[in-house]
């Protein structure tokens, strides 16, 4: 998701469901420019190919936007790839051997934080709005290494997006060199070729929840937000079990003066049920309702789309910006499917 700011080079220098309903309905959101040191790591006589071997960034998760999706916005995207939905802190692995030949650790411009890979066979990769980089520039990288994690960078921002992959594709070149706007659809080069629509939509499973929490909500601490009681959890996958779809959580606040924030969290466990890891999504602020009367009630959302695999769990967080906050009503509403 990538548009004219991303073209700026650095100060360095679905399941198979594919593009259904399923799929533009869980895309936004739960997972470069070229330097003197790519150009000089590749003899001029190497030629360039497409083999068709690359891997995709995260495996085989839904497309948010593909690459003609960038190019059909008006105005086209400055650089068209292919978006892959994922959550925040997903690991990113290398489509091929290469070397890292640019890489940004700030989240300014439309780009956010990225790498780019040159690869062994003289084509060019960019890996966008990332949370973290794993390798340093120069380093060289084999096929299928983790080399960074999926953010939402971008615009100055952590949360300048929805949480997704941005994968951009030059053939033969940097995109200095051939123009930032002449990317390929990386799809058409992945192992196994690109996901194709499914012959049938499948319904997603659908639920509905509503929980009379009425408690007040402690001033500049994330807290846990329960769906019912004693139970906290909005989506969770296992080693055999995969959950795709997207999750809504509504709050009703009352005595908010200022405002809260909320945010989604996702909970990677090992074999035996412990964290291992926590990957805290984009924050959304809301800011209190303005009206006169003083019992006025203020109204939250916030929504995910996700895809998850392995032992991960979803739960919501809630931050209140002034003293006295309480929640009285916590809503979830979800779609989603099993494989």
């Amino acid at each position: 998701m990538c548009d004219a700011g991303d073209h700026e080079p650095s100060s360095a220098a679905a399941s198979r469901d594919g593009l259904s309903r399923r799929a533009l309905l869980i895309g936004t959101g739960i997972v470069i420019g070229a330097t003197a040191i790519g150009w000089d790591l590749f003899s001029p006589d190497l030629s360039a190919t497409a083999a068709g071997t690359y891997l995709r960034p995260c495996g085989v998760v839904p497309i948010s936007s593909s690459w003609q999706g960038h190019r059909n916005r008006n105005p086209p995207s400055g650089e068209p790839g292919t978006d892959y939905a994922v959550v925040v802190g997903t690991p990113i692995r290398a489509a091929t051997d290469g070397v890292i030949v640019d890489r940004k650790d700030s989240t300014t411009t439309a780009t956010g934080r990225y790498l780019a890979l040159r690869a062994s066979d003289g084509n060019y990769i960019r890996y966008l709005h990332l949370q973290s980089s794993s390798v340093p520039l120069g380093a060289r990288v084999t096929r299928g290494q983790i080399i960074a994690y999926s953010g939402a960078s971008g615009f100055g921002s952590e949360a300048g997006y929805g949480a997704h992959v941005h994968v951009s594709l030059w053939i033969g070149g940097t995109p200095l060199q051939l123009g930032f706007t002449n990317s390929v659809d990386f799809e058409n080069y992945v192992e196994g070729g690109p996901i194709q629509p499914p012959s049938e939509d499948p319904v997603p499973i659908h639920q509905s929840s509503s929980y009379q929490w009425n408690s007040v909500v402690p001033r500049g601490v994330w807290t846990r937000i329960p769906v019912a009681s004693d139970l906290y959890w909005l989506a969770h996958s296992s080693a055999t079990v995969k959950e795709t779809g997207d999750v809504s959580i509504y709050l009703t606040a009352a005595k908010v003066t200022k405002g809260f924030q909320l945010r989604i969290v996702a909970e990677t466990l090992n074999a035996s049920g412990v964290v291992v890891a926590s990957s805290p999504q984009p924050a959304l602020e809301i800011p209190a309702t303005a009206a006169e009367a003083p019992n006025s009630l203020t109204f939250g959302q916030y929504t995910l789309p996700y895809s998850l695999s392995g032992p991960i769990r979803l739960f919501a967080e809630i931050r209140s910006l002034n003293t006295g906050l309480r929640v009285e009503q916590v809503t979830v509403k979800k779609n989603y499917w099993l494989s």
